[in-house]
Formats: C-alpha cells, structure tokens, sequence
C-alpha cells in the first residue's frame, strides 16, 4: 500500500521536482531513505533514473548510505545498490574523516556487518567499474562493467561479477576503473506503469543504451490512469502519506540533483522495446 501511494504521490507533479523530496516529520529525509528502508529497490532504481540524489541528506547532514551503514538490522542488498550508483558517507553534511570511517567500520562489525564494514572501508567495494585490464589471455574483457564484491585484504584483490555474464573473477585495483551507474548508463531499467513498477534487463550495456535511447522523453515517467483508479487512489492517499511521512513533503533547495545529473527518459512511447521484462511480485 505505502509503495503504491509513493509512486501515486511522485505522479501527481513533475517527477523531476518530487524525487528530491523531504519530509520534515521523518528527519528531513529524502524518499530515497524511505525506499531504501523498507528495501524497495526497484523504487529506489526508479527514483535514481529520474534525477534523485544518492547523497541526499537528512536533518543531521547524515546521507542515505551512511544512516544504513549505521543500523543494526543488514542491507548489503540495498547498500550494493546505492555504491554502484556512487553513494558516499556523508557526516554532518560533509564527507567522513579518515578517523570517523574507522569508527563506522568497528561499529559495523560490532553490529554483526562485517560484509558491509567490508565494502564500504575499500576503494572499489560495491561500486560498478569499468575493466581497463585483464588477466592473461582475457582481452575480451576489457571495456566490460563489473560490480565489485569483497576485498581480500591478503591479496588486495576484489572478488568481482561481470555485468551481464554474472562470471565471477579476482582483479587488482590495477585493473578496475570506477564507472557509477547514470541514467543514461544504468545497466539496467526500472519504469512505472499504472502504478506498477517494471524491471527491465538487458544482454549487454549497448542493448541497454539503445533502448533508452529509444524512449520518447518527456516531462512525466507515468502513464495516465483512468479517473476512477485515480479518485480511488486519492481517497487512500491521505492516510497512507500520513503513515510514510510524505504528507509534508516539500522539494529542498539545499540537497537538489548535482549540478549535470540528468533524469532518465520516460518510458512512455517507445520506436521498439528491448529487454527483458520484469514485474514486482
């Protein structure tokens, strides 16, 4: 219901002014919070493709990545996301100290997320990247996209999966360039229809430009609903914002996009479709 009324909300306006919303009532915190708390990645997905800021912060100068990094209960899956798509600790409005990462790793692992302490204390750990080099004999690899896992101090090497093939490998730093996530150049879709919301996954990066390219931009990411549904949805939306802390949602001036970021077209008209398609269970 809640996830319902948040895509309900972000379609009643421009989407590009919504993304970016606070709630005074939830800490000043930003709807992609409030996505990645209840672990709705695809809405999540679908907020970062429309403009919204991976570092937004809350009323304490703390981002998202760095209020989850904090809390007891585990979300590798949503922390992995929000590092592919360049998300950094961010303390009192500004990035941590050296000092102040080495007492969010120790209180990470005292929480029991030595998986997250792992990745969030390395160079590479969870971001996309881009192979610039290859082990012997694996030329073909170079200029692919991986996301990268854990960090194998010994070593120094990362365990990383390939994009598209999912092939697990061990690289060196060396041979790894960071390459976040965009809009333009996700990996991968999420678009809304009738308040659903569809994943979208590709054979490879060209495919999955292509098909962006194709779509029809436009200023909203909705397709209209029938008066009736809508009218329906009104009469919910009131109880419903009110439980999520979106009722007083307001489109803040100090945490806007960062200057360049550019929303993701809409997928409404299309010249032809692509990809593998996906809907929410």
């Amino acid at each position: 219901g809640n996830f319902q009324t948040a895509l309900q909300w972000l379609g009643k306006g421009n989407i590009k002014d919504r993304v970016n919303a606070k709630s005074e009532s939830f800490g000043n915190a930003g709807l992609l919070i409030t996505a990645a708390l209840t672990k709705e990645y695809d809405l999540m997905t679908f907020l970062l493709l429309n403009g919204a800021d991976v570092n937004i912060t809350n009323s304490i100068g703390s981002s998202v990545l760095s209020a989850l990094s904090c809390i007891s209960r585990s979300h590798l899956t949503t922390i992995r996301l929000l590092l592919s798509w360049g998300a950094e600790i961010f303390h009192e409005g500004r990035g941590a100290t050296s000092q102040e990462m080495k007492e969010l790793r120790f209180k990470t692992i005292m929480e029991g997320n030595a998986a997250v302490a792992n990745l969030i204390s390395s160079e590479l750990g969870g971001r996309r990247c881009k192979m610039v080099s290859a082990p012997d004999n694996r030329d073909d690899l170079v200029g692919k996209t991986c996301v990268v896992g854990r960090h194998i101090k010994k070593s120094g090497q990362y365990e990383v999966t390939v994009e598209f093939t999912n092939e697990s490998l061990l690289l060196g730093a060396d041979n790894l360039e960071r390459y976040d996530r965009t809009p333009q150049d996700p990996g991968y879709f999420v678009e809304c229809k009738n308040n659903r919301l569809i994943r979208r996954d590709f054979k490879s990066n060209e495919e999955c430009k292509a098909f962006i390219a194709s779509l029809v931009a436009d200023d909203g990411g909705f397709e209209e609903v029938d008066p009736e549904a809508e009218a329906k949805a009104e009469r919910a939306a009131a109880d419903l914002l009110a439980e999520l802390g979106l009722d007083d949602l307001k489109n803040p001036s100090s945490n806007a996009p960062k200057k360049g970021a550019q929303s993701a077209p809409t997928a409404g008209k299309k010249k032809k479709r692509g990809g593998k398609k996906k809907g929410r269970k």
